[in-house]
């Protein structure tokens, strides 16, 4: 992707607060009306002092715990939010103060909101987008006709959203975005609660429209198969901050040093063999089971090679088997660290 193009989308030093309401126990009947009237309010920082930009054509993944600022986000680029401070950038403009010219060159698939009327048959609902966006007749009956037919939904453009299956109503919201060919969609979510088939067609028709339309995407999502299949850069935002951000590809090789290790064993040749290979240092949890062995090391402090050396001097060794951690296990152990150091603070005050 050529880096010297303008951004499509820009988030400059951004910084977004809400205040909500701090609830205290008061005593007394008095305390807790004056407490009514006057109610103390507490910051949260959703965003703080966060940058990216994202170019044409890109796919990118925005990911993060829950509360960690990826919702946030997507409404600050779509316009549903203003930042509190800091530039937001779409298609040059911004998108809060012109929210009807952006809306018109962006799609929004939300996984918990529906874009379709629930007691209107979908091919009405889809009708009414056509007016909206201005899709001209001919535009609108040939992308219709194609979308529908790569992701099998003709038989129900009949139907009413409230009568279909999750999978099939996702599958005309998917629509529904890309109707009116937007330059940029955002996917929160797309395939929620979806079954393997339905999950799979979705993926591969966000992916041809990616390529072959050249449709800039981000993608928010839990599903690391998601966002495996269809995102070439990775975002990752936690407590409203930036914790990466890059290709796939230097995110596994960043945080890749650790390795899942499977020692099959006959029997011990030496007493005490389990607390020396749990004492060495970068074994994380070592479990025993069967005469299984399984744990996770860190390449960084101790070698496969010397793990393996160590284990057939004190077994008799049947099998060994090493892999590598995928995406979900390295997205896991990041925010796993986090919400353990996040857990600790808590009990500490």
């Amino acid at each position: 992707m050529p880096r010297n193009q303008e951004p499509i989308a820009e988030i400059k030093n951004v910084v977004r607060v809400y205040k909500k309401p701090l609830h205290r126990p008061r005593k007394g009947a008095a305390r807790r009306f004056v407490g009514f009237l006057k109610r103390e309010k507490q910051t949260i920082r959703a965003l703080d002092d966060v940058s990216f930009d994202i170019h044409s054509g890109e796919c990118v993944a925005l990911l993060g715990p829950n509360g960690a600022g990826k919702s946030t986000t997507v409404k600050l680029l779509s316009g549903i939010l203003h930042p509190t401070s800091g530039q937001v950038r779409l298609f040059g403009v911004d998108p809060y103060h012109n929210r009807i010219a952006c809306a018109m060159r962006y799609g929004v698939v939300f996984g918990q909101r529906t874009l379709l009327w629930t007691h209107v048959p979908v091919l009405e609902s889809l009708k009414l987008y056509q007016k909206m966006y201005d899709i001209p007749k001919p535009v609108f009956n040939e992308r219709l006709k194609e979308f529908a037919g790569i992701l099998d939904i003709e038989q129900h453009l009949h139907s009413a959203p409230r009568r279909l299956s999750l999978g099939e109503r996702m599958r005309c919201e998917i629509i529904a975005a890309l109707l009116h060919q937007p330059e940029v969609i955002f996917l929160d979510e797309p395939t929620v609660g979806l079954d393997v088939v339905a999950k799979k067609r979705i993926r591969d028709f966000i992916r041809r429209v990616n390529r072959e339309e050249n449709v800039t995407v981000l993608l928010c999502s839990h599903s690391m198969r998601d966002v495996e299949e269809l995102s070439d850069r990775i975002i990752l935002i936690s407590r409203g901050n930036i914790r990466f951000d890059g290709p796939k590809r230097q995110l596994k090789r960043q945080w890749n040093n650790e390795r899942k290790v499977k020692i099959l064993y006959k029997r011990a040749t030496t007493k005490g063999w389990r607390r020396q290979l749990q004492d060495l240092p970068g074994v994380i949890n070592l479990e025993v089971n069967n005469g299984q062995i399984a744990c996770r090391i860190n390449q960084a402090q101790i070698p496969v090679s010397v793990l393996l050396q160590t284990a057939m001097t004190l077994l008799e060794v049947d099998d060994i088997e090493v892999t590598e951690p995928n995406l979900e296990d390295i997205i896991r152990e990041i925010f796993g660290d986090e919400n353990r150091s996040l857990n600790q603070t808590t009990e500490a005050h």
